[in-house]
């Protein structure tokens, strides 16, 4: 019998030497997303609350966060939830300790990957990118003016055709008429199109160059 708890007491040792060399954590064992998982996005107990803050001239329209581990971010939830993430704008995570891996996309679907983030306590994430023309202070903005008759439902802006089919740089939210939004960008040529809420094109413009403050007026 003392052999017995000898041989175990060793293996036990063992098993937490190389979990302490590999560098095991709980967060490496926290589970992936699946097909039938719905995660929560809500503050929980034993959550720390992740701020994760734009400094970039770019609105964000997809933010998807998987356990670092994770390969596959098909069922991971979308924590902007239809509501972009613009230029010095933040929105509040709550996770699990442990370490994940950020998938982000531009509105003007460029995307990026932010790995081996470690979540311990409350903290702060900051968005930024080394590129000075898609960096604060932001020179660069384009103010859509709705003078038509009916709310914008979608403003699709991007650098390709693929704008067509892209991302809404406004979200559930709408540009009502006789309003306006002012939108911050990196001086770039882009695809604009204004639509109404029941898919008419208000207003679509192919090779608009971007410099400076302009205002893109709808209709």
């Amino acid at each position: 019998m003392n052999g017995y708890l000898l041989r175990l007491q060793l293996l036990l040792g063992l098993a937490f030497l190389v979990g302490l060399l590999g560098g095991c954590s709980p967060g490496d064992r926290l589970p992936c997303p699946g097909p039938t998982e719905e995660m929560v996005l809500g503050p929980e107990e034993g959550r720390a609350s992740i701020t994760l803050q734009n400094d970039t001239c770019m609105s964000v329209c997809v933010l998807l966060v998987v356990p670092d581990h994770c390969d596959d971010m098909t069922y991971a939830a979308d924590w902007l939830r239809d509501h972009p993430l613009h230029s010095g704008e933040s929105v509040t995570l709550y996770l699990p300790p442990g370490k994940y891996a950020a998938w982000m996309e531009y509105c003007t679907e460029e995307y990026f990957v932010m790995e081996h983030l470690k979540v311990e306590a409350d903290d702060t994430w900051t968005l930024s990118d080394e590129d000075p023309a898609n960096s604060p202070p932001c020179g660069t903005s384009l103010t859509v003016v709705n003078n038509s008759d009916v709310p914008i439902c979608s403003m699709r802006m991007g650098t390709t055709e693929s704008v067509y089919t892209g991302w809404n740089w406004i979200g559930a939210e709408h540009i009502l008429a006789g309003e306006s939004q002012t939108f911050m960008l990196k001086p770039d040529t882009y695809f604009v199109r204004a639509e109404a809420c029941d898919g008419t094109w208000l207003r679509a413009e192919v090779d608009v160059p971007v410099s400076g403050h302009q205002t893109w007026t709808v209709p």
